[in-house]
């Protein structure tokens, strides 16, 4: 399973092991991201992921579905700073 649930459908082995023959397990990925405590307009891109490698299609979707959790603190950050202005 993924660690949390016991569908081995849920874990795609198979990428994963092409990622560690391939790439001898670093991520064929390249990810990019404003330094910490910039302060930007709305609408403004603070994460990009690029995948470098295409029989890794799925990886990008993944990692921006573990980035996104990064959203929720960085949204708190925005609103204390806007009510102590």
């Amino acid at each position: 399973g993924d660690g949390t649930n016991d569908n081995p459908d849920l874990f795609y082995r198979e990428g994963w092991e092409y990622i560690l023959e391939k790439h001898g397990g670093r991520l064929p990925v390249k990810i990019k991201a404003l330094p910490e405590g910039t302060v930007v307009p709305t609408k403004t891109v603070l994460i990009t992921v690029v995948n470098t490698d295409p029989e890794c299609y799925w990886l990008t979707n993944f990692l921006e579905t573990l980035l996104v959790q990064v959203w929720f603190p960085m949204t708190v950050c925005t609103n204390s700073r806007y009510q102590k202005l």
